[in-house]
C-alpha cells in the first residue's frame, strides 16, 4: 500500500503542535502496558487482574497476548516481559494514512539492520551498535561516514529509500528499522513478509512521539535504563521550556514562517509536521499552522504574496547547509542572505528586525530535535531563556549519547 507510513507512538491520533506532553506523561505503545503509563511492571499485572475480576474497565493495550481476551494468559505476559524472559513483544503502531498496525517483534533481538540516520542515531543513543549487522548506504557514505565511524565497517543494504531486500535476508536480522514513510511497503514488508523479519517503522524525531517511540526501542533492544536516562536528559530542557513560556499569552507569541529547504523559499510545514510541532513547543505560532498541503497535507506550497500578507516576526529554515563534518559558515551565510535579500521576505518584519535564523536537519530532524528546540526558544524568547546554552546541550549530547567529539556548524547566526 503506497504511502503507509509506521510509527510506534502514544496511543492517539495526531495531536496539534501546540499541546506539550510532560515527561512523565506518555503511553508506552506495547501490548502489555494495561494502565497506560509509561511501563510495563507489576502494576499492570495487578490492573488486568483487575480487569478479570470485573473492578477495572478494559484498556487498549490490556490483551497483551493479543488473543482477543483478557485472561491469565495476559498475566503470564506481562510477567515475562517485567522480567526478561518474554519471546515476543507486540506493538502498537498506528499509520498517519491509515488505520493502527499492530507489530509482533521476536525476543531476544540480537541482530539489527538499520536503513535510515535517525535509527542509526537512536541506537547508539541506547548503546546498542554492536547489534547492527548491516545498515543502509548513507549511514556510511559521505559527511555521514565520519559521525558514524563505529558502523562504517557493516555490510550496506542499499539506500534507505531503496533497500536491496535479498541482502536484507542474507543477513538475517531479527529486526529491520527503517524510516516513517520510505521505502513503500511493497518495497520492504511485503516482501519479507515470509522471512520472519519484523519491520519496525520508527522516526526518533517526532516530539509528540519521542518518548514513546524510544523507551519501545529500549524494551525491544533490553536497553530501558539507556532510554530513560535519555529521556530524561531531552525532556530537562522541554519541560524547562515548557514551563518557561507557559504563561505567555497565545496572542502575543511570535508569529513564524518556517522555510522547508532554501532551495525553495516557500515550502513549509503545517499540523503535523516536525517543524510545526517544534515552533508549537518553542512558542512560536507558526502561521501555516492550518495548511494543507505536500506529503501527508503537512508540507504546504505557499504563496509569496501570502507570507507578506502574514508578516512573520520571525523565520527559520529547519534543513540548512551545515553539520557535524563542516568546519565553516560559509554557506550558511549564503543562504541568510539569499533569504533576507529576497524581493518577498524583505518587506517583512522577520527581515526588517533580523530575526531570521538557520538550523540544519541534524538538530531538527534527528533524536536530537530538543536541541533544535532549545535554540528556537532563545531566539523567540531571548530575555526568557539567557541562562539556556544550546551549544552546551548539544555538546553533552554528543559526548554522552553518541560517543563522538563536539564539532560543526549547526545553526546561523552562531
Amino acid at each position: 500500500m503506497r504511502g503507509l507510513v509506521f510509527a510506534l507512538v502514544l496511543v492517539q491520533c495526531i495531536m496539534s503542535a501546540a499541546v506539550v506532553v510532560d515527561a512523565a506523561e506518555y503511553t508506552l505503545g506495547i501490548f502489555g502496558n494495561a494502565n497506560m503509563d509509561s511501563t510495563i511492571d507489576e502494576q499492570d499485572v495487578s490492573y488486568v487482574k483487575g480487569i478479570i475480576d470485573g473492578t477495572n474497565p478494559i484498556t487498549e493495550l490490556a490483551d497483551a497476548n493479543q488473543d482477543g481476551m483478557i485472561d491469565e494468559g495476559d498475566v503470564e505476559q506481562i510477567q515475562r516481559i517485567t522480567n526478561g524472559t518474554e519471546s515476543y513483544i507486540i506493538l502498537k503502531t498506528f499509520t498517519i494514512y491509515d488505520k493502527a498496525k499492530i507489530v509482533r517483534v521476536p525476543m531476544p533481538i540480537s541482530k539489527i539492520v538499520i536503513l535510515n540516520l535517525a535509527s542509526a542515531e537512536a541506537i547508539r543513543c541506547l548503546n546498542a551498535g554492536d547489534m547492527v549487522i548491516g545498515v543502509g548506504t548513507s549511514v556510511v557514505e559521505g559527511a555521514n561516514k565520519e559521525f558514524f565511524s563505529d558502523l562504517s565497517d557493516r555490510p550496506t543494504v542499499g539506500k534507505w529509500s531503496e533497500p536491496d531486500v535479498e541482502s536484507i535476508i542474507r543477513l538475517r536480522p531479527n529486526v529491520v528499522i527503517a524510516d516513517l514513510r520510505f521505502p513503500d511497503t511493497e518495497l520492504l514488508e511485503d516482501k519479507l513478509n515470509a522471512s520472519g523479519i519484523a519491520v519496525l517503522r520508527m522516526g526518533f524525531t517526532y516530539p509528540d512521539y519521542y518518548q514513546s517511540e524510544m523507551m519501545a526501542l529500549g524494551y525491544i533492544l533490553n536497553r530501558k535504563s539507556e532510554a530513560r536516562d535519555l529521556i530524561d536528559f531531552a525532556y530537562r530542557y522541554v519541560d524547562l521550556i515548557e514551563g518557561r513560556i507557559a504563561s505567555v499569552p497565545a496572542d502575543v507569541r511570535p508569529r513564524v514562517y518556517a522555510i522547508y529547504s532554501p532551495s525553495d523559499l516557500w515550502k513549509t510545514g503545517s499540523n503535523g509536521s516536525i517543524v510545526d510541532m517544534l515552533c508549537g513547543l518553542a512558542g512560536g505560532r507558526n502561521i501555516a499552522h492550518d495548511l494543507k498541503g505536500g506529503t501527508g497535507g503537512m508540507y504546504p506550497t505557499v504563496d509569496p504574496e501570502w507570507v507578506i500578507k502574514e508578516n512573520p516576526e520571525i523565520i527559520f529554515t529547519w534543513s540548512s547547509p551545515g553539520g557535524y563534518t563542516v568546519s565553516n559558515d560559509t554557506e550558511m551565510m549564503n543562504v541568510w542572505n539569499s533569504i533576507v535579500k529576497s524581493p518577498e521576505l524583505s518587506q517583512v518584519s522577520a527581515v526588517k528586525n533580523n530575526r531570521v535564523y538557520l538550523l540544519t536537519t541534524e538538530i531538527t530532524s534527528r533524536p536530537r530535535w530538543f536541541v533544535g528546540l532549545a535554540y528556537l526558544a532563545k531566539w523567540f524568547y531571548p530575555d526568557n531563556f539567557k541562562d539556556l546554552d544550546p551549544e552546551a546541550i548539544h555538546k553533552e549530547y554528543l559526548e554522552k549519547y553518541q560517543k563522538v567529539r563536539y564539532q560543526g556548524v549547526f545553526t546561523y547566526p552562531a
